[in-house]
């Protein structure tokens, strides 16, 4: 019931939502935020892995609201791991993690969010990176380039996709 309000500003943030595509080349890539689920923390690392190997500046974002049951493995700082302490009563990031969202200026989002997040989602919609990458999704209006996943393979495999679809990408 909580989440109501947090559902309320995504949706008509989401409705209202207008940019200009933008398309990198791979070797225009820069700075890098991620969006992953916890779940999914190894297959995000490896790729965490090689994008910094090819020069890529890298901040990854997670929610994970079993924090306080989990013991959580000891992180590199370009993690950030958000947890209910760090919401308000609403569920919305407190203003100090918008902030620090803010802070880190972003050339390119790449949501790699397989179970959605209300968080992660209001903080992608908040986010100013000009290109925009992810799985398909309802609203696909908000990415530039989706790559299509389904249960028939592994996470790491449509990962992989969509590596070498951002390496693949020509602009000119």
């Amino acid at each position: 019931m909580i989440t109501f309000f947090l559902q309320k500003k995504i949706r008509k943030i989401s409705d209202r939502y207008v940019r200009n595509k933008k398309f990198r080349e791979y070797k225009d890539i820069h700075q890098v935020m991620l969006f992953f689920n916890m779940e999914d923390l190894e297959v995000v690392n490896n790729f965490v892995d090689v994008l910094i190997a090819d020069r890529k500046q890298v901040t990854a974002y997670a929610y994970n609201n079993e924090a306080e049951k989990l013991k959580l493995p000891k992180l590199p700082d370009r993690y950030k791991i958000l947890t209910k302490k760090n919401l308000n009563y609403f569920c919305f990031p407190h203003n100090d993690v918008i902030s620090t969202f803010s802070e880190y200026s972003t050339d390119t989002l790449i949501d790699l969010t397989v179970r959605p997040s209300l968080v992660l989602k209001y903080l992608f919609l908040n986010s100013f990176s000009d290109f925009r990458i992810g799985f398909n999704r309802e609203n696909g209006h908000l990415y530039d380039l989706l790559i299509e996943r389904n249960d028939e393979k592994d996470f790491a495999f449509f990962v992989n996709q969509m590596l070498f679809y951002m390496k693949s990408l020509r602009t000119k």
